[in-house]
């Protein structure tokens, strides 16, 4: 009992080192954003520093595509490499947050949210190894002097033993689920505690307030189906458009260059689309309320459309949060084409129903409406939303042919991969 404890505790250090550098991280992009990006600096210079940025950015994505691959790393590729190998290289775990938080700040349309989903994996695996270690040699470390047993624990890069190594110590505690939700907990808790020492903005933006009733339920479901097969649309559009950058464009300089032209000339002629756009939901009931519908839908298709582009090109993020505001855009468009329906309602369900579509993920994009975005009074709709069209998805995979999403694997990986 007492070994299983003191690896216990062990295992919730390692998880607080794991979700304090990933909090770091977070808050350096952030840093490094507001930095190069504040708005003292004079309208004139702008483009010249924008210029400027993108290059040095460029260049440091192709010395670093040279030496690492790409960063982040898919996550895709990490599973992939995971059930081939039955671990992954996280030697790479310090250039994957840092490289990363610097091509955030050209602007790229994307976020951090891939850094953070992979880099939670990353982290996984290595604790996994090292937990492997200290109880396969528990007995032989406390035999031993102080020095030794402090190397063990704390070089990172050593003193490890891989789960397809080690067949008698693939499991550690019998309860192995409980101590991964722990252990996943407690990074998110030193996450956290980084993110609010470092004064980060929250993430929690309702946007609006509703007065929607169960009378017009019906409404919703129009509203859902029209904007799911909207979204499934634009995610056919977005592929077709990955297809050309990949057949037209075969040196990564090229592709490099292509993605920093499309991003630079969106500085220059609609700002408000670059970066991941988690923080500006705001402006859906502030500055954005009085512009048209042309205007709403034209960003929130160049938004969608910078995505792609800078996706495919090498300046890589995350897609999760520009998808969700580029469907609000929508949303808001639409609410102004049915004046007599609550608009904060109506921007919710089309933004549900189209970043479902693109997204493939239904449970994920209501989930995060729910928590973060929608307000609380339409929580109920959202849930009702979020099953609907989990529904509609299940038809899907049974009547066509499927091909499993990023978001599959995140939910095989939680219910299937013991890297304890």
């Amino acid at each position: 009992m007492r070994k299983k404890s003191l690896i216990f505790i062990y295992g919730m250090g390692l998880s607080a080192i794991a979700g304090f550098i990933v909090g770091l991280f977070y808050v350096l992009q952030s840093f490094l954003i507001e930095f190069f990006w504040h708005e003292n600096v004079e309208a004139f210079s702008r483009p010249v520093i924008n210029a400027i940025i993108l290059l040095v950015i460029g260049i440091v994505i192709f010395l670093t595509r040279k030496h690492f691959g790409q960063l982040p790393r898919n996550f895709s590729n990490v599973m992939a490499e995971i059930r081939r190998t039955g671990t992954v290289n996280y030697r790479i775990l310090l250039a994957q947050m840092v490289i990363p938080a610097v091509i955030l700040v050209s602007g790229t349309s994307l976020g951090p949210e891939a850094t953070l989903v992979s880099s939670t994996v990353l982290y996984g695996i290595w604790i996994g190894d090292k937990l492997r270690y200290v109880e396969a040699n528990y007995e032989k470390l406390t035999e031993s002097n102080w020095q030794i047993i402090l190397q063990a624990l704390l070089i990172p890069h050593h003193y490890l033993i891989h789960r397809e190594n080690s067949p008698e110590h693939r499991g550690i505690f019998l309860n192995k689920k409980i101590t991964k939700i722990v252990y996943f907990l407690n990074g998110i808790l030193w996450f956290s505690i980084v993110y609010n020492l470092f004064g980060e903005p929250s993430l929690i933006i309702r946007i609006g307030e509703s007065n929607w009733h169960y009378g017009k339920l019906g409404w919703m479901l129009l509203i859902l189906l029209v904007s799911y097969a909207t979204g499934y649309v634009y995610l056919k559009a977005m592929i077709e458009i990955r297809k050309v950058i990949q057949s037209r464009l075969f040196h990564e300089i090229t592709l490099i260059t292509f993605g920093g032209l499309a991003i630079y000339v969106s500085g220059l002629l609609a700002p408000e689309i670059l970066f991941s756009g988690q923080h500006n939901f705001h402006l859906f009931t502030t500055n954005w309320v009085g512009h048209s519908v042309l205007y709403l839908i034209v960003i929130s298709f160049a938004k969608l459309l910078l995505l792609t582009i800078a996706l495919n090109t090498g300046w890589v993020g995350g897609d999760i949060f520009p998808v969700l505001f580029s469907a609000t855009i929508q949303g808001l468009a639409v609410s102004q084409l049915l004046p007599s329906l609550d608009r904060t309602f109506v921007m919710v369900m089309v933004a549900i129903g189209v970043s479902s579509a693109i997204l493939e993920s239904p449970l994920l994009v209501g989930s995060l409406m729910a928590i973060m975005f929608a307000p609380l009074n339409l929580l109920p709709f959202v849930i009702l939303a979020t099953i609907l069209l989990m529904f509609i998805k299940s038809l899907q995979r049974r009547y066509t042919k499927y091909a499993p999403t990023v978001f599959d694997q995140i939910g095989d990986w939680l219910h299937g991969l013991n890297i304890f």
